[in-house]
C-alpha cells in the first residue's frame, strides 16, 4: 500500500514573515520544498494574487475528528489575523486489487474562515465513518452530489475547490524550485 499525503493552508496575504510568526514555527530557515528534513514539517511560500501557501506535514495525535477540530481552530485564528484562511488535505491510499491499482481517498477536508469566523468545513474519513459538512455549500463545491452521504471526494476534487477559493500548490504554484521558509510546528490538538 502506498499513501500519498498532501495538506496545505492558504492565507490571503503577501507577508510571508507575518505568516511564519503567526504559525509560531521553530527551526526557521530559508530553503526549498524538497529540503524537508527531520526538523522541518512546514514550508511557507508566496503564491500568485497575494496568497501565501503553507504545505505541512504536521504530526496528528488522536483521530481524524480531533485533527479536523484542530485545523478548524488554526484556520479560524489565522483568518482573524489575516482576513481569510483556508485549509485543504487529501490523504490517498493506493490499494492493489488483482492486477490493477484502485485509488480511494482515506481522508479529505477543506475549511474556509474569514475574519475569525468559520464559514465552511467539509471532511470525510473512510476509517471511522467521519462525515462532516458545516456551513453553506459554496459555488466552488456545487459540482459534487451533496444529496448522498457517500459523496466521493479525492485529491482532484480537493484541488478543484482550492483553485476556486484561492490557489493551490500543485498546478498553479508548484513549489519545486521556489525559495521559501522552512520550519517546524508543534500542532496542539484540541
Amino acid at each position: 500500500m502506498d499513501v500519498t499525503e498532501l495538506a496545505w493552508i492558504t492565507i490571503k496575504s503577501s507577508d510571508v514573515n507575518a505568516v511564519v510568526n503567526a504559525l509560531e514555527l521553530e527551526n526557521i530557515h530559508q530553503g526549498r520544498f524538497g529540503d524537508f528534513e527531520d526538523k522541518t514539517n512546514t514550508f511557507v511560500f508566496s503564491a500568485q494574487h497575494d496568497w501565501i501557501i503553507i504545505i505541512h506535514q504536521w504530526n496528528r495525535r488522536g483521530g481524524y475528528k480531533e485533527y479536523l477540530n484542530t485545523m478548524q481552530q488554526v484556520v479560524t485564528e489565522l483568518s482573524q489575523k489575516f482576513g481569510e484562511a483556508q485549509s485543504f488535505a487529501a490523504y490517498e491510499d493506493m490499494t492493489c486489487y488483482g492486477i490493477r491499482w484502485e485509488e480511494y481517498c482515506h481522508y479529505t477536508h477543506w475549511i474556509l474562515a474569514r475574519n475569525g469566523v468559520l464559514l465552511r468545513s467539509f471532511a470525510k474519513y473512510d476509517g471511522d465513518d467521519l462525515f462532516r459538512s458545516f456551513g453553506e455549500v459554496t459555488e466552488a463545491e456545487s459540482f459534487l452530489n451533496w444529496k448522498a452521504r457517500d459523496v466521493w471526494v479525492r485529491m482532484p476534487e480537493v484541488i478543484r475547490v482550492s483553485q476556486q477559493w484561492s490557489t493551490e500548490p500543485i498546478f498553479s504554484n508548484h513549489p519545486g524550485d521556489i525559495m521559501g521558509v522552512l520550519g517546524y510546528k508543534h500542532l496542539q490538538q484540541k
